[in-house]
């Protein structure tokens, strides 16, 4: 067994013995003394305490100015110069109750970059603009109780100042808390209010008044060692010639050892254990230490490997698409900004394609999700094959593909494209069970400034390409051209597209109307279906322009998480009033979207008071059945009912009434039309009569007159919707009851 070595308290025991016994020699000098050096270590102590009190006040000083500078640096504080439109609520609720100022803190402002404060404040301490001198610390006085103003730039990544910050800060707090005082009695501290204020921060020591500490013991042990010092210091002097080899290979080297590996561990941490570490000290703790440092570096290392490894995988996940493997959305727009800073003062040609299947949704509908994926992974591959090196390929989500073309003039990006269509065209999609040939459209733009084609420009003009390629008498690939926006009749117009845009992703100008459903028995307002309006200025954007975008973005539910949030808000503000009710369309990404549960949560307090109704199309339910039917039936147990809207309009199925969760079914105006048909008639009577029979509430769209109102009321239809009883407004309508 190996010998066990010293403690350092041992050493340390050792050590103390030997001092005490010299210092019981010196002490029989040193009495001699103490009358004499009464008088002087008085006067020692004074000038210490002055030096203490400088140290304190600089220490707190330091503190403070800390504090404000990482304030500055505060996210929330650049979020406020950057939207200052809350400001206000801000400063009350949150800028001084984050951890970044101390308690103590009286007040603090944000200014902007030309020195002007967010928004004056009747509360307000601090001045409404930076003074020209804002690098000098002065204090306010309130009574004798200082308060210390420091202002501090707020800058941005690359140092450029984006505005300024005010912090007034009680003093003495921060006095007491960092003054650490030996020689002073912090209790008998005392300050002057100056007979003119506020004053710089260097005049503040001139008129603080205070008592030294009175310890009699202290006093006698710091007068004799101080009357001793020279006779101990010669002993002190033999005794280290002794003890200084001994305590530098005991202690200093191996600690200096320790040091070397943090810093080579702070630096380097990746790197395996050193040499120098190998060997064990002489002292248990020291060797202790060694080992636990060690097993420490070694275990850091596998953590660092581990964690490489996962942040590999996390950045691979965050930025390619799972099923096929190609960059997703986000990689996209990230690319577009590198391609940016790449070439912001060049002129070099980028042509963006825009890549999409023809009739895709034919192909999962006739063949099943699981042969559109097939066919997503063989397309999506036979294009990346067919791109030049170093040239990426993005999936923009759905069947809608992207890549940007760097270096290339349009007639080498249309060749580019005719190898992408010829590879597709001979690609094999029987083996998936897909018997129709499968096809592509393309759609191309081309620009060589890139400051003058933002990314939402570039895309509009790819999608108006896309547009006219996928027109039967056109090529099925199209370079975009001034010409071709004329042609698509305004449906892709750049102020449109941009309008629809910015509403959908960040809830702009998004507006809803509420037309009123109504009981055909009492003519009353049962509940109201909630369409969505888009004001771009003067002009009122229509679903008819809305849809076709959304659509062609893919941007489905992102629009119905927008509308969801704006319901949301006229329900907290009783726009819509208790007793009354809201139906909410949901579009079929949105229907089987993972978190349309998460979106529509918080509708749940509103379930007893207002009738809630999911708005569902038919091809909602066609697609991804199972799936669909799982979300709703979660979002039927919150107490939402489920409507199938424009039955009759498209693949009508019994199939779904009996299978899917359906409360209520719509009648789109096709079949309510029937009426005026004798022999068509009896369709509609039929059909009622069966949805009825199998427990089903009717609505009947497209009501405009009375008579059609009475003739479907006695077929069977409990509720109705026309601009009979009201037009989609922005206000409540309260239709007139229609007898």
């Amino acid at each position: 067994m190996a010998k066990k070595a010293p403690s350092i308290k041992a050493y340390l025991a050792l050590f103390i013995f030997a001092a005490l016994a010299m210092l019981g020699l010196l002490s029989i000098i040193t009495l001699q003394q103490i009358d004499h050096l009464r008088q002087e270590f008085q006067t020692t102590s004074l000038t210490q305490a002055d030096v203490e009190l400088s140290r304190a006040i600089n220490a707190a000083y330091r503190e403070i100015l800390d504090r404000t500078k990482a304030y500055a640096r505060w996210q929330e504080v650049r979020q406020q110069i950057q939207n200052p439109n809350f400001y206000a609520y801000w400063h009350k609720h949150r800028a001084l109750s984050s951890e970044v100022l101390p308690d103590y803190t009286q007040d603090a402002a944000i200014y902007n970059a030309k020195g002007k404060v967010l928004s004056k404040l009747d509360t307000s301490l601090l001045p409404a603009r930076v003074p020209e001198k804002s690098d000098t610390a002065t204090l306010i006085f309130d009574g004798n109780k200082p308060s210390l103003l420091l202002y501090a730039p707020v800058t941005n990544k690359e140092g450029s100042t984006l505005g300024y910050v005010a912090t007034l800060i009680r003093f003495l707090p921060e006095l007491f808390r960092t003054g650490g005082f030996s020689q002073i009695d912090a209790e008998t501290i005392h300050i002057e209010r100056p007979a003119a204020a506020p004053i710089p921060l260097h005049e503040l020591q001139g008129l603080i008044e205070f008592d030294l500490r009175t310890d009699p013991f202290s006093d006698t042990l710091l007068k004799i060692m101080t009357s001793a010092f020279v006779h101990f210091g010669l002993l002190m002097g033999l005794v280290t010639l002794l003890f200084y080899p001994f305590v530098i290979w005991l202690l200093s080297q191996p600690i200096q050892r320790v040091s070397r590996h943090i810093d080579l561990l702070r630096e380097n941490p990746g790197e395996s254990v050193p040499s120098s570490l190998s060997k064990p000290f002489q002292i248990a703790e020291l060797e202790k230490i060694r080992q636990s440092l060690n097993a420490y570096h070694m275990r850091l290392n596998d953590v660092n490997r581990s964690l490489d490894q996962k942040n590999r995988e996390l950045w691979k996940m965050a930025h390619h698409d799972p099923l096929t493997g190609a960059h997703n959305r986000r990689a996209f727009e990230k690319y577009w900004q590198e391609l940016n800073d790449i070439f912001a003062d060049s002129r070099t040609p980028i042509c963006l394609a825009l890549f999409d299947i023809n009739h895709f949704k034919a192909i999962n509908d006739s063949y099943g999700h699981q042969a559109g994926d097939q066919v997503l992974k063989v397309i999506a591959k036979t294009i990346q094959g067919v791109l030049r090196k170093n040239e990426r390929l993005f999936r923009l989500g759905g069947d809608e593909f992207a890549t940007f073309l760097i270096n290339c003039t349009p007639q080498t990006a249309l060749s580019i494209a005719e190898r992408c269509e010829q590879a597709t065209a001979q690609s094999n999609f029987q083996k998936f069970g897909v018997r129709e040939p499968v096809r592509i459209s393309i759609g191309l733009t081309h620009t060589d400034r890139l400051e003058n084609d933002p990314l939402q420009s570039l895309q509009w003009k790819a999608d108006v390409a896309m547009y006219s390629a996928k027109r039967p008498s056109s090529s099925s690939i199209a370079l975009f051209t001034p010409a071709m926006e004329k042609s698509t009749q305004g449906l892709f117009s750049s102020w449109t597209r941009l309008a629809v845009y910015e509403a959908v992703t960040s809830g702009k100008d998004l507006h809803i109307y509420y037309q009123p459903i109504v009981d055909l028995e009492s003519g009353q307002t049962h509940y109201y279906e909630a369409l969505v309006r888009i004001q771009h200025g003067d002009e009122l954007i229509m679903p008819s322009h809305i849809f076709p975008l959304v659509e062609a973005r893919r941007l489905e539910p992102d629009l119905d998480r927008s509308i969801i949030e704006a319901i949301f808000r006229d329900l907290e503000s009783n726009r819509i009033p208790p007793g009354s009710g809201v139906s909410i369309n949901l579009s079929p990404p949105s229907v089987v979207d993972e978190g349309i549960i998460d979106w529509l949560e918080d509708f749940q307090p509103y379930v007893r008071s207002h009738k809630l109704v999911l708005e569902v199309t038919e091809t909602a339910l066609i697609t991804q059945l199972h799936l669909a039917t799982k979300n709703l039936k979660r979002l039927r147990n919150i107490g939402f009912e489920i409507a199938l809207d424009d039955f009759g309009s498209g693949y009508s199925s019994f199939k779904y009434l009996a299978t899917m969760p359906v409360d209520i079914v719509k009648f789109d105006i096709s079949l309510v039309q029937l009426l005026n048909d004798k022999e068509q008639q009896r369709i509609l009577i039929y059909l009622a009569k069966m949805i009825i029979d199998a427990g089903h509430r009717l609505v009947a769209e497209g009501i405009e007159d009375k008579l059609t109102a009475k003739r479907l009321r006695r077929i069977g239809f409990k509720y109705g919707q026309g601009y009979l009883f009201g037009k989609p407004a922005p206000e409540l309508n309260k239709p007139a009851k229609t007898g």
